[in-house]
């Protein structure tokens, strides 16, 4: 018998049925992965900043007419589909929902069946996979059917097809994922005991917190005297009449303060660090989600723009190909239709930067009075459907056409100002004895002041090599 023919044997093999719960897939200390998520702050915040970030992109319809044209399709029984996918949900809470379940599960399930009240003809009903509770007869690689049972309700088969399943990767079964929550686990229980053991010594610590000693030396009180001070003394605690005033104290006494502060006992640096390992493990930059050690505004501007490249891109990519894959060919009435992820919408920046961008490449104003009123809901003006160009403006008739571009920070410009005026007593001399200049040398320094500066090392580069190439034009002048 050839290996092929005993591998598709395994194809024709009747599937055992398989029990499973995710519940009990990834159990930390007796706790599922719904209620990990409900209980787990720096869980929350990677799993929600996930699920909202790729579900406000939105899915756009297009139809590819050939290799070089494609036409966006917007009346599209999947359009109504997936604007209304059923009669709870918009698109926003479906694509929310499924990238949070991959995200804590690393699988996701959608019942797809028809439904002739529904406008587009379809419903969409995303499945908890904790409700997935078997997979039924089929084989190794394609079950024919799964057994959903709400926790409560009567259990009901589904058959395959009516199932678009989405999962990762699984060393050992072709057709599920892994949770995330494995990998998290050891994080997840010390988090849950550091917690415990915090709210313990809340309940059951003794809340000293200060006390007051007298001098073995000092004299000795009788009950009414003691009965007396402490009377007092209640009165500059919580709600007494002298409470946030200095009390006077007697006989020598003097204040301690016992007990140990958050610094000391490092709680905020271990949850720092539970927070970037959470992070890490869903390849979320710690910056995006609240860990701000090492931010400033460009490389913050930078990892905004990686975020639906490098972090969130694999994950939108793959719901892409599945839906394209098992979803479209089965709603939309389109030619040749494919499904994508709005994405430049999120690289191309706020409006400052388009604008900038496209007065630099057009090399005159693009948008006329009216356009810009109709941006901030004002009514039109007469005349105001003309562009209107500066005077000193023509066509080709930009000083440069980096005009319009955007501004050299303040920052940068600072350090390029006294690194230039260094350089310039430095260099002026040697060049009027005839001696080269080490233009390298005057680029790395300038490259360390702007990183010194704040600025991160790949734009400090380039400011640095645009600066000196500024200056060596200058020393080649007349001027210098």
């Amino acid at each position: 018998m050839s290996v092929w023919s005993t591998i598709s044997g395994w194809f024709n093999r009747p599937l055992v049925n398989v029990t499973f719960t995710q519940d009990d897939v990834a159990q930390v200390l007796g706790q599922s992965p719904a209620e990990l998520y409900a209980t787990q702050p720096h869980l929350r915040t990677v799993i929600s900043f996930m699920g909202d970030n790729v579900a406000q992109v939105g899915l756009q319809l297009f139809n590819r007419e050939s290799d070089t044209n494609r036409v966006r399709v917007t009346d599209d029984p999947l359009n109504a589909l997936l604007n209304r996918p059923n009669p709870d949900m918009t698109q926003f809470d479906l694509i929310r929902t499924l990238v949070s379940d991959m995200a804590l599960y690393d699988i996701a399930y959608w019942i797809l069946v028809p439904d002739a009240s529904a406008l587009s003809g379809w419903i969409i009903r995303p499945i908890p996979p904790s409700w997935v509770t078997m997979k039924l007869e089929g084989d190794v690689f394609s079950p024919q059917s799964y057994k959903v049972q709400p926790p409560s309700g009567v259990a009901v088969t589904v058959d395959a097809e009516d199932m678009v399943v989405f999962h990762g990767w699984n060393p050992k079964d072709p057709t599920s994922g892994v949770s995330t929550i494995r990998a998290l686990k050891d994080v997840i229980a010390e988090q849950i005991q550091a917690w415990s053991y915090r709210t313990q010594m809340w309940k059951r610590g003794g809340r000293i917190g200060m006390y007051l000693s007298r001098p073995k030396d000092a004299p000795n009180w009788d009950d009414k005297a003691r009965e007396r001070f402490q009377r007092d003394w209640k009165e500059y605690q919580d709600n007494g009449g002298k409470a946030g005033s200095s009390p006077l104290l007697e006989d020598g006494m003097t204040m301690n303060r016992v007990g140990f502060s958050a610094r000391e006992d490092e709680f905020l640096e271990v949850t720092k660090l539970s927070l970037q390992t959470v992070a890490q493990v869903y390849h979320v930059n710690p910056v995006m989600v609240g860990v701000l050690d090492n931010a400033n505004f460009s490389n913050t501007r930078e990892f905004r723009k990686m975020l639906y490249s490098e972090t969130l891109g694999p994950l939108m990519q793959m719901v892409q190909d599945r839906l394209n894959t098992f979803l479209v060919p089965r709603v939309s009435k389109a030619s040749s239709p494919y499904l994508e992820f709005n994405i430049q919408s999120k690289l191309a920046g706020d409006f400052e930067e388009q604008a900038s961008v496209l007065s630099t490449s057009i090399g005159a104003p693009w948008m006329t009075v009216n356009e810009g009123r109709a941006r901030q809901n004002l009514p039109e003006l007469d005349g105001g459907n003309q562009l209107v160009v500066p005077l000193n403006v023509t066509k080709g008739g930009q000083s440069s056409p980096q005009d319009g571009g955007e501004p050299i920070p303040a920052e940068v410009e600072d350090v390029v100002k006294r690194w230039f005026a260094r350089m310039k007593r430095s260099n002026s001399s040697r060049k009027a004895a005839g001696e080269s200049i080490d233009w390298k040398r005057w680029e790395r320094e300038l490259q360390a002041d702007l990183v010194s500066s704040g600025i991160d090392q790949f734009n400090a580069g380039i400011f640095a090599n645009q600066a000196n190439a500024a200056a060596m034009k200058y020393f080649d002048s007349k001027e210098a």
